[in-house]
């Protein structure tokens, strides 16, 4: 997928889930703020970390999924929730039996740590493809 089509992708999911934001604001007794923080803390805890995580066991292919034993869109999508709802609450509760106590920030770093890691590896993996 060429650059201008994905910055043009997530801009419209971003504008997609404000919509859905407002619209909870609107329509609930939440303020909107409130709703933001529901809607993008959603997508953030339960599919973010699921779908890269999803990249580094089963990598992108190019051609069809069918024929390079990949996944395609809808599988990748699926399995990124399933994941996230794995290994987020174990990687949580493990790190809580070594110490850490579970809150708000140590819960969202928890997150953004599964996050950043399993891009670390995608991007080293891809990296270290393209020199050979």
């Amino acid at each position: 997928m060429r650059r201008d089509k994905l910055i043009l992708l997530v801009a419209g999911i971003v504008v997609g889930l404000s919509l859905v934001s407002f619209t909870l604001g609107g329509v609930s007794e939440l303020n909107i703020l409130e709703s933001f923080r529901i809607v993008f803390g959603s997508v953030f805890v339960l599919f973010l970390p699921g779908f890269v995580w999803s990249f580094v066991f089963f990598p992108a292919r190019r051609g069809l999924a069918e024929d390079k034993g990949g996944i395609d869109l809808i599988e990748r999508i699926a399995l990124s929730f399933a994941l996230s709802i794995a290994v987020v609450p174990l990687t949580v509760f493990y790190l809580n039996l070594i110490g850490l106590k579970i809150s708000a920030w140590s819960s969202f770093f928890v997150v953004l740590g599964l996050i950043v890691v399993g891009a670390g590896i995608v991007f080293w993996r891809n990296q270290r493809k393209s020199k050979f």
